[in-house]
């Protein structure tokens, strides 16, 4: 989300558009940080440039599947250590009840 405006070309920088999360945490007064929460788990050091970097179609395919199950985008094993700390191994499940096996013939 914080790549947002920056896609949209609002912005040559994501950092820049003052109405994001991203700028309140880089730019803004201390009681504008404080209204944000603190990450569940540590923010990467790199993130303002990973922010930044152009997208491939991929990596946009799997941070639109990360936000419409709710689950922790990364690399697998990272993923899968993350959802257990987290609780949320359920987002990497299939929605749904599982299907029924069919009825074995005599």
């Amino acid at each position: 989300m914080e790549r947002n405006a920056l896609r949209a070309g609002l912005v040559k920088r994501a950092e820049n558009w003052r109405w994001s999360s991203l700028w309140r945490r880089e730019r803004g007064s201390p009681g504008e940080r404080g209204m944000l929460s603190e990450w569940p788990v540590e923010r990467p050091a790199d993130w303002l440039p990973w922010v930044n970097a152009a997208q491939t179609e991929k990596e946009l395919a799997e941070l639109r599947e990360t936000l419409k199950r709710g689950r922790p985008f990364g690399d697998p094993k990272w993923q899968s250590a993350t959802a257990k700390k987290l609780n949320l191994e359920s987002t990497f499940r299939p929605r749904g009840r599982p299907r029924k096996k069919p009825a074995s013939r005599k």
